[in-house]
């Protein structure tokens, strides 16, 4: 039983591994879809997110409409919290990817690396939120591409690693 439990949290560990770069390919794609609504379009934050939202899938989806409605709160001059600075923004944006972390595989990590798509997209020039945005792109698939590398043997090693625990636990 005891090796059985062992080799089945080693199988999960090897598919979290997998789950975790599939959602940042997800994430990969929905910001080159940002991009490119900001870009082609010249939408509004909250309009390229609703767009890029209805081509994603979830919890993606549910991720960006909390954004978006977020970011349409804060616009209406009577809400205390109205729009007014790029801060305003990193601070949604922070906060909603804390909540999609809960919800994903996602890491500490990727999630810090994300943060900084927010501030990227708090810039009130166009020209700036697309070559921000376009290297916060970049940086994201670089990280998929390093830990894409290399992800079979790590996924071996893990269920390795945890059926050799369990067969020690049972030994001692």
């Amino acid at each position: 039983l005891v090796i059985a439990g062992s080799l089945s949290l080693g199988v999960r560990i090897a598919f979290n591994m997998k789950g975790r770069i599939r959602e940042l390919r997800e994430i990969e794609r929905i910001l080159s879809f940002l991009e490119g609504e900001l870009r082609v379009r010249h939408s509004t934050i909250d309009e390229a997110l609703c767009c890029v939202a209805d081509k994603s899938r979830q919890p993606f989806r549910d991720w960006l409409y909390g954004l978006v409605k977020d970011i349409r709160a804060s616009g209406e001059q009577d809400n205390p919290l109205y729009y007014n600075s790029h801060t305003d923004l990193y601070n949604m944006w922070k906060k909603s990817l804390d909540n999609l972390r809960t919800v994903t595989y996602l890491s500490y990590k990727d999630v810090e690396q994300l943060q900084d798509v927010g501030k990227a997209l708090g810039y009130l020039d166009i020209e700036s939120q697309q070559m921000n945005l376009r290297r916060e792109l970049e940086l994201v698939h670089h990280h998929v591409i390093s830990l894409d590398k290399d992800l079979g043997v790590r996924m071996k090693n893990a269920v390795v690693a945890c059926l050799l625990g369990g067969i020690m636990t049972v030994i001692a």
